[in-house]
């Protein structure tokens, strides 16, 4: 349930924003270079993959794609989650292999340094009902460097889009040709989906290019745009941990990271760390009734590793003096310091019957927030829609203060 309170001041100034002259429109610059040298262990792998193909004449494609494998698993890596790329090692790259990072199927589309126009996909890795890639890669391989470009992704539900509308022509042998210009998300885009997304969401066709004819793929986007809580049972973030100094495993490996006991009521010499930045906030809205109590523990994470210059915050504590005994949860959203929140960006927390937050930054307003109580059995999603549509989205938060 959502605190009545909080839903009569959904938005808090902070601190005065600065009246930007130019444009509004959301934008942020890539954090993480899309070039990676292969190292030799590497190069080492392709070569003996290419030279396992019976065919001669695919050596070289197979080289490409064996390259574009490894490329895509050293600039995973390298990034600040680490993602790890699960693959056969000992297996031959094909056309139609796919690659697995967290529950996602990727498919991998290399270009050689002489890129063409368009590409070339195979019929099952967007037809198959049980084993369609959910991301396309695309990947251009400087062979004579031992070098490789992560250009683009294009998400699952974007290429159904075109095909029903007829843009995409099944050839002779199986295969889709695929204008490059479809691949309309960038390397940033894609570290953001494998990190925060659930894979069914880009498995969904999108509603705006849905037909007007009911068919299987359009009866997929009813529920593909938004958390489906019960399909995201396995995976969920246990604030009830925070309360014993500790993060579990799903928390961790999303990049939260826990906070120290607050200390709101203490005044502060500067707000240079995240904790220092959430008390300063937290005194700021004392007087406007919203109180945290001091056995209330939190943990954070920050959105500029996938190049978003924000911060989300959470703080949990139990409630015994109801019964039976409750818990609560706070999201607070806001920027770095140095930044400030985009117009239309959206802070949106729900339980399993439906939304119980729904809030947008106003003017001159720097974080906005959102607070739930449920049963300890209940469980919370918050996500943070984009101005541009993207959406990001956390596993349930559960209250399991005992596992």
């Amino acid at each position: 349930m959502m605190l009545p309170s909080f839903a009569a001041h959904p938005f808090i100034a902070l601190r005065p924003m600065s009246h930007a002259t130019e444009s509004t429109e959301f934008e942020f610059e890539p954090s993480h270079a899309t070039t990676v040298a292969l190292s030799p262990a590497a190069m080492d792998w392709a070569v003996r993959a290419c030279q396992q193909h019976p065919d001669e004449s695919q050596q070289w494609p197979t080289l490409l794609r064996a390259m574009a494998v490894q490329g895509l698993q050293t600039w995973l890596e390298s990034g600040a989650n680490d993602l790890p790329l699960y693959y056969d090692p000992n297996g031959l790259p094909t056309p139609d292999s796919l690659y697995t990072v967290n529950d996602f199927r990727l498919a991998i589309v290399a270009q050689g340094s002489l890129s063409d126009d368009v590409v070339t996909i195979p019929q099952s890795s967007l037809d198959d009902a049980a084993h369609f890639a959910h991301l396309y890669i695309l990947a251009e391989v400087h062979e004579e460097a031992d070098q490789v470009t992560i250009l683009a992704g294009l998400r699952r539900d974007h290429l159904l889009a075109h095909q029903r509308r007829g843009d995409l022509i099944l050839q002779a042998d199986g295969t889709y040709v695929v204008p490059v210009a479809y691949f309309d998300r960038s390397p940033e885009d894609i570290l953001l989906y494998l990190t925060c997304l659930n894979p069914d969401q880009l498995a969904a066709s999108s509603p705006e290019s849905a037909p007007t004819q009911a068919t299987p793929a359009s009866a997929l986007s009813a529920t593909g745009q938004r958390p489906d809580l019960a399909q995201s049972m396995d995976r969920l973030i246990n604030a009830g941990r925070w309360l014993r100094d500790q993060l579990d495993t799903v928390a961790d490996g999303l990049a939260w990271n826990l906070l120290p006991p607050l200390a709101p009521a203490h005044a502060m010499m500067s707000v240079s760390t995240p904790a220092e930045q959430l008390e300063a906030v937290l005194r700021q809205l004392a007087p406007q009734g919203v109180s945290i109590p001091r056995t209330a523990r939190g943990a954070y994470t920050d959105l500029q590793r996938v190049g978003l210059p924000f911060r989300l915050y959470a703080l949990t504590w139990t409630m015994f003096e109801s019964s039976p005994p409750e818990w609560s949860i706070i999201f607070f959203l806001g920027p770095v310091p140095g930044e400030q929140l985009p117009p239309g960006i959206r802070l949106v927390v729900r339980d399993a019957e439906g939304i119980l937050v729904n809030q947008t930054p106003g003017p001159d307003l720097t974080y906005v927030y959102g607070q739930v109580i449920g049963a300890w059995d209940e469980q919370f999603t918050v996500t943070v829609e984009m101005p541009n549509g993207s959406t990001l989205n956390w596993p349930p938060f559960a209250f399991q203060p005992e596992i």
